[in-house]
């Protein structure tokens, strides 16, 4: 039996989400069924497909109470959705079930473990009291092609909150105790790091890890990451997982002010996703961030092991997840959280997506990031051509234009060779603009002398003085760049020089601002590879 909560919330979504048109949606980007979307979670495969859960208010295109949304997919590409997973129902998660993580337990069942709000307990700032829950399928369900359907609803535990703010190391605040990633251990016993902001005189924002033996016994084992130099006021989202031989800790600070002193903007003010690579034993449950160079000379960066996972300016709260052929697969909430919505609610009746699901590797001891390959299964009508020369008068491509492509661009001198970068460079900027039309556009704007890349939506329909423009320090010199484009009618996201760094977008130009068009400074060359991106494969 579901609660009078859910039951509601489900029939809204499917009554209203009947209006919505396939014109109103991204083509191959996940947007909410109806109403507002955040934070991906539960981010699994289980019983044969993609699970995909996420932060949802179905009754509104704006932040509010919050369920979670669910939707399949057999690719990471083409989603389906089911009806709402989860609403606020409870007296420990009245004021919303809050963002978390999802596991296949031995026996078949799919669990969830999530955060709860507490309408009832405030403090005197009036923040709600953050509890961490369990939902549990109600049916097995194995991944040998035998499907999860509608009818297997989750069953919130009886012994809900599994963890309170007791539970927290001395000092913790229970108001600021949420986002739980859960694993299972070689041992077959289950591990957490749930974020929680210290209110002690450090004032540290601390990764506690947490542990099971069944996964709905819990209890504090220790601090497993602390950071104490207040580079921002809450980790939120964490995510701990190896590649290779390497650990890696992915968590979402918020309020973060460091700058790079270059001029090229590392970490900007503001809510940003960061990653570090290092070790972990097991064992001793010890996590052991690996030192850069610059920290080894100097102590003047604190956060010189700290690395931007995405660059841009919309992108926050990712999940990863293992898909069955070992990868792992991170997707992201494509808004920046301070923006909420820009629209009234007659404009929009969905708001918010999820980037694509991007495949992670290491190199170097960085994280390179690549769009899922399963998307190329969706391309159609290929361009490709070379040696397109640029100069200051602004130029189109008659064969490249549109809102949903997959374009790889490869940008270099005029007089240059791809091998040679030791020559002079012919240009002095270089400008490609998108979603255009004479008063719109989005641009992409790179710099070969100081190799600073910006994007700038100015003149998208984003006003916001602080969102509407960044910068980033790329890792080439020499006037040559690499970029892979992904456009899906309101948004884009940028990977460089082979995933190496990534910059995601969104922007609100009329849907039929539909050119692209380059200019330089001097004389750029371009090879240029294109592909439009159908709904269907």
């Amino acid at each position: 039996m579901i609660s009078k909560e859910l039951a509601a919330a489900r029939e809204y979504e499917k009554r209203k989400s009947a209006e919505v048109t396939e014109e109103e949606r991204p083509v191959y980007h996940l947007s909410p069924l109806i109403g507002w979307l955040n934070d991906p979670n539960g981010f699994s495969y289980y019983g044969g497909k993609y699970h995909l859960f996420y932060q949802y208010h179905p009754y509104s295109s704006h932040w509010g109470p919050m369920h979670w949304g669910h939707a399949v997919s057999d690719d990471l590409v083409r989603w389906e959705y089911r009806q709402a997973a989860m609403a606020p129902d409870t007296d420990y998660d009245g004021a919303g079930c809050f963002s978390g993580s999802a596991i296949t337990m031995p026996d078949g069942r799919q669990l969830l473990m999530y955060t709860g709000c507490d309408p009832e307990n405030l403090d005197p700032d009036g923040r709600w009291r953050q509890t961490q829950c369990i939902a549990v399928s109600e049916k097995p369900v194995t991944d040998d092609g035998a499907e999860m359907d509608e009818t297997n609803e989750f069953i919130k535990y009886e012994g809900n909150p599994v963890l309170t703010g007791a539970d927290l190391p001395s000092g913790g605040d229970p108001y600021e105790f949420r986002d739980p990633y859960i694993w299972r251990t070689k041992d077959g016993s289950y591990r957490s790091i749930i974020a929680n902001a210290n209110r002690d005189e450090s004032k540290a924002t601390q990764l506690c890890l947490y542990s099971s033996p069944d996964g709905f016994e819990w209890k504090f084992d220790k601090v497993l990451f602390e950071d104490s130099r207040h580079v921002g006021l809450m980790w939120e989202c964490p995510n701990f997982f190896s590649i290779d031989d390497r650990q890696i800790l992915i968590a979402s600070p918020m309020d973060m002010e460091v700058e790079d002193a270059e001029g090229s903007i590392r970490f900007p003010k503001g809510n940003n996703v960061c990653y570090m690579v290092g070790d972990y034993d097991e064992a001793e449950e010890v996590f052991t961030p690996h030192q850069s160079a610059a920290q080894e000379k100097s102590e003047k960066d604190p956060v010189a092991s700290y690395h931007p996972v995405d660059c841009g300016l919309d992108f926050y709260a990712p999940q990863v997840m293992t898909a069955p052929d070992g990868r792992r697969i991170m997707i992201g909430w494509m808004q920046d959280p301070s923006m909420g919505n820009l629209h009234g609610e007659d404009e929009f009746r969905i708001f918010c997506q999820m980037t694509v699901p991007r495949e992670l590797t290491l190199r170097n001891e960085r994280l390179i990031q690549r769009p899922v390959r399963e998307l190329e299964s969706y391309w159609s009508g290929r361009v490709r051509l070379a040696s397109i020369e640029t100069g200051p008068d602004e130029r189109s491509i008659e064969e490249i234009y549109g809102r949903t492509l997959d374009i790889e661009l490869e940008l270099r001198p005029a007089e240059q060779t791809a091998e040679d970068e030791s020559e002079e460079c012919s240009y002095s900027s270089f400008s490609m603009k998108f979603a255009a039309d004479d008063e719109h556009c989005c641009e992409l704007i790179y710099d070969p002398q100081r190799s600073i890349l910006t994007i700038d939506r100015s003149r998208s329909g984003q006003n916001d003085e602080m969102t509407k423009r960044r910068s980033i320090r790329v890792r080439r010199r020499g006037g040559s760049l690499d970029l892979r484009i992904l456009l899906d009618r309101w948004s884009a996201e940028i990977f460089i020089n082979g995933g190496e760094q990534v910059m995601s977008v969104t922007y609100y130009t009329p849907i039929e601002a539909d050119r692209i068009t380059f200019r330089s400074e001097g004389k750029a060359v371009l090879d240029i590879s294109s592909h439009k991106i159908a709904a269907d494969a």
